[in-house]
């Protein structure tokens, strides 16, 4: 490039500089009003991927059919089956009363059609459990139905134990009672043992639902997990459309928890809507810290590298009009921001400010070798506009790469990011020298001299560079160690890996998933008709990797008649069980006999177990031990709180008895169904609008990572090919933009060999230039290795950058090296070298003040780019001087 050219741009800057900047500031302001007025926000997932990929194609059949379902999901826990139901009751009739804010709220455990027929959806072989225990437990609940209390839980096995004792050991009357006895004492064993002083662990549920033989049975959990799932209208024009309806049902949850009745009692929230809420909401409040604390640690490495505050002001100011230009870039070419594009102004602070930083450092190694303010400044545009050009290129074309990626979320960030690199460049040859000229008469005049920015360097730099060899064999190996790990540092596909830590949105997504009863992480089939879907349940229900298919066939149970024997029979066996109310009354004077009386009892059972050598004698033994140490814990407290003690006991055991007893004998009364009986509310969620038939896959192991993830959709598309929901969304869209990204790469590769290429003309020089390059992204997998740190969807976006980033520390310093006659030593101590230095400096404070952030995707794009930044500027400084020196030698 001829010199009159940069001398014919600054004389018009340096004539006109008040005109150029009040230009400027006029253009930023009008930029951020069109952002403020036009700007709008992208939300959803689904909007960053590309429409025309055919598992988005097949997503939106699925929603063209069964309509948005996306749902809010409140999940409601407890440890006592009835009262998540009566929560869930209460918090279904609150959202109720406000229609405005939902569109649908759909509460499957309170319809009546699965309480009363509940039984008949469990295994067949749950409820011949289920009866098992009944008629073991029926001669104590009868008893206790009649007065619910300690005493008469022990009087009543007491006499249980008496009976069995006087018949003959072999009889089949004695192996029934024994059985039954063995059940009763293994439940109150887990009660004694888990007892606190306030409550017992024994609940009405285990004891009435539990298994005879001491395993936990599905029916004991069945509805301690309730689901409410709802549909919330959405305003479009909100930066998170479904914030409204969150908030309303995060404050009915708040409301409803203070309550005494649910003590105990976890509820929270999750879903797509949810997730991507606070997502957004985290990611948009950590942007904004990260943005200010970026902005406030340039602002002091820039105070101490220029010092003084005037050319502080003059970078600062240039590059603020140029991310305001940016920001109003943005809204005319893209019109939105996504949560990826989001982060392009953190990113410009770091990179856009480094083309202030050489023009500003040549500046002052201009003024301290004696020349005049203006002709100072002319020297740091003219010596750099070159170098400034093209590393403004490439990281531009890093970031244009981007947008040649079928992947709708980076695409727009590489355009927005590009013209924001192209700001950058363009107010650093207008803005920064017009700002220059205007404060050079603030300036104090200072002495000349010829010291170099970094002598002081020198005796450690001269000897280290005075053998070039060590220094490049060291650096190879140690790349070449660290290529070792690149194969295993592998890509996170986890998208809850991204969310910020402790969030209930993550935490009940992850109970979701393990919950066979309610799980709400499924892939979709659509049966064009009963016949399909029957026989893709039947295929899919085989496969390895499949626990089960929901769809509007499964509410009509198989094998209804052995169920319904079963429920008849145990009609009859709780037909005598006819509870009273519950009376706290403990009957004190008499509890002491009736405790003796038990022990005594227990002890003569063990006995006989042990000298008959009974297969239950171990367990009866073990029980004598806990009812020992439960009576020791009352003797200890019979002159403070023993009375206290038993009635709490008493209650945790007892207060809910009749209530119990009534809800299980109102399972025993279901009835045969058929497809008429199934709720019209339900049915409308499996049928779909031509009639299709909705078929919800269920996982068998967690699939938020990849290998299971994987494992799961292709075992499905091995049956149905068409599969989608939002697994399949996950995986395929984690896929493209992986290889986006990997492609990406690839152009910048290609596009930054061609333009050191060009603008060293030089195949030696640009092999240079190439090999830090390599080596620092080496370095910098290893350094995520030994850190337990792996590419995810948010942090892969630094390997385009750092080429981009990485190749504009070849250009300045190669640039000086072969334009000025300076040894590499020379250069590095130059403005070029210490401007590659504090450009590495800006970056790693910008990038770095991302690893504030709460949003561990936003954390670990400052992660990934400060160990990419740390490793090639070191490469530069170090390894691409020596190569010189190595290149220097040959030269002479």
């Amino acid at each position: 490039m001829k010199p009159s050219s940069p001398g014919r741009l600054f004389a018009f800057v340096s004539t006109y500089p008040r005109a150029i900047i009040v230009v400027a500031l006029l253009l930023s302001v009008l930029s951020l009003l069109y952002a403020k007025s036009s700007m709008t926000f992208l939300t959803g997932r689904d909007s960053l991927m590309p429409s025309n990929a055919p598992f988005q194609r097949e997503y939106y059949a699925y929603r063209g059919e069964f309509g948005d379902q996306e749902d809010i999901v409140v999940v409601i826990e407890s440890s006592d089956a009835s009262q998540s139901l009566a929560f869930g009751d209460a918090l279904y009739s609150r959202l109720n009363k406000t229609p405005s804010a939902y569109r649908e709220v759909f509460y499957p455990g309170g319809l009546p059609f699965f309480r009363k027929n509940g039984l008949l959806f469990m295994p067949l072989e749950e409820i011949q459990g289920l009866s098992k225990t009944l008629t073991l437990a029926a001669p104590v609940l009868k008893d206790l139905a009649a007065a619910p209390s300690v005493q008469t839980l022990f009087t009543s096995i007491t006499t249980q134990i008496d009976s069995y004792l006087a018949l003959a050991p072999d009889s089949p009357e004695a192996k029934q009672r024994l059985a039954s006895l063995s059940f009763m004492l293994a439940s109150l064993d887990t009660g004694f043992k888990g007892f606190d002083g306030k409550n017992s662990t024994l609940s009405m549920d285990s004891f009435l639902k539990g298994s005879a033989s001491g395993k936990p049975s599905m029916l004991e959990s069945v509805g301690k997990q309730q689901v409410i799932t709802i549909l919330p209208v959405k305003d479009e024009t909100s930066f998170v459309p479904a914030e409204k309806a969150i908030k309303a049902i995060r404050a009915e949850l708040t409301e409803l928890l203070k309550q005494p009745e649910f003590k105990g009692v976890q509820a929270g929230l999750t879903g797509v809507p949810v997730l991507e809420y606070e997502e957004m909401a985290t990611s948009q409040k950590d942007m904004e810290t990260s943005t200010f604390l970026s902005l406030g640690l340039t602002v002091l490495l820039l105070l101490v590298a220029f010092r003084g505050v005037l050319n502080v002001i003059a970078a600062m100011v240039s590059l603020l009009v140029a991310i305001s230009l940016s920001l109003g870039f943005a809204t005319l070419a893209v019109g939105h921001l996504n949560i990826l594009s989001m982060a392009f102004a953190v990113m410009l602070i770091g990179l856009g400010v480094e083309y202030g930083i050489q023009v500003v450092l040549r500046y002052q190694e201009g003024l301290k070798a004696g020349l005049p303010h203006i002709e100072a400044i002319d020297g740091g545009i003219t010596k750099n506009i070159l170098a400034i050009i093209m590393a403004g290129a490439t990281v531009a074309l890093a970031f244009a790469t981007f947008a040649m990626t079928d992947f709708k979320g980076i695409a727009e960030l590489g355009i927005i990011a590009a013209g924001g690199i192209v700001f950058c460049v363009l107010c650093t040859f207008t803005v920064l020298p017009a700002i220059l000229v205007l404060l050079a008469k603030w300036r104090k005049p200072k002495p000349a001299t010829t010291r170099s920015l970094g002598t002081f360097a020198h005796p450690v730099l001269a000897a280290l560079f005075s053998r070039p060899w060590p220094i490049i064999a060291a650096t190879v190996a140690l790349s070449l160690l660290c290529a070792l790990p690149l194969m295993r540092t592998g890509f996170d596909y986890n998208m809850m890996n991204l969310q910020a830590k402790g969030l209930d949105s993550v935490t009940y997504a992850y109970k979701l998933m393990r919950s066979r009863e309610n799980s709400g992480y499924f892939g979709v089939a659509m049966a064009k008709d009963r016949s399909e879907a029957l026989d893709l349940t039947r295929r899919l229900e085989k496969l390895p990797a499949v626990d089960h298919v929901v769809s509007a066939l499964s509410f009509v149970p198989d094998g209804q008649e052995a169920k319904l024997a079963e429920i008849a029979a145990l009609r009859k066996v709780m037909a005598e069980v006819k509870p009273v109310p519950y009376d706290e009354n403990l009957s004190v004077m008499e509890l002491p006999a009736v405790f003796e009386g038990f022990r005594d009892r227990v002890e003569k059972l063990k006995n006989a177990l042990e000298g008959r050598k009974a297969g239950e004698a171990p367990a009866v033994a073990a029980f004598l031990k806990t009812l020992d140490k439960f009576f020791g814990s009352l003797e200890k407290e019979k002159d403070r709180n023993a009375l206290g003690m038993l009635r709490e006991f008493q209650g945790s055991m007892f207060s809910q008895f009749p209530a119990k007893i009534g809800e299980l004998k109102s399972s025993l009364e279901a009835a045969p169904l058929t497809d008429s009986d199934v709720p019209p509310q339900l049915k409308a969620r499996f049928v779909g609008k031509t009639g299709k038939l909705l078929l919800q896959i269920a996982p068998k192991k967690e699939i938020f990572d990849r290998e299971p993830l994987a494992e799961f959709i292709a075992q499905i598309r091995s049956v149905y090919h068409r599969v989608t929901g939002e697994p399949v969304n996950v995986f395929e869209s984690m896929t493209i933009l992986r290889d986006a990204y990997l492609r990406a790469f690839g152009y910048a590769f290609a596009g930054i060999a061609v333009i050191l290429l060009v603008t060293f003309r030089s195949v030696k020089f640009a092999l240079l230039g190439l090999l830090p390059l390599f080596s620092g992204l080496l370095l910098m997998i290893g350094g995520m290795w030994l850190a337990g740190i792996r590419f995810n969807v948010a942090n892969i976006i630094v390997m385009p950058l750092l080429l981009g980033v990485g190749v504009d520390s070849a250009i300045y310093i190669i640039n000086r090296y072969r334009n000025e006659g300076e040894t590499p030593l020379q250069v590095v101590t130059s403005s070029a070298g210490v401007g590659v230095l504090l450009n590495a400096l800006t970056i790693l404070f910008s990038f770095g003040a991302l690893m504030v952030a709460r949003h561990q995707g936003v954390f670990s794009i400052g992660a990934v780019m400060s160990l990419g930044m740390t490793a090639v500027v070191a490469a530069f400084l170090v390894f691409l001087p020596a190569l010189l020196v190595l290149a220097d030698a040959k030269r002479r």
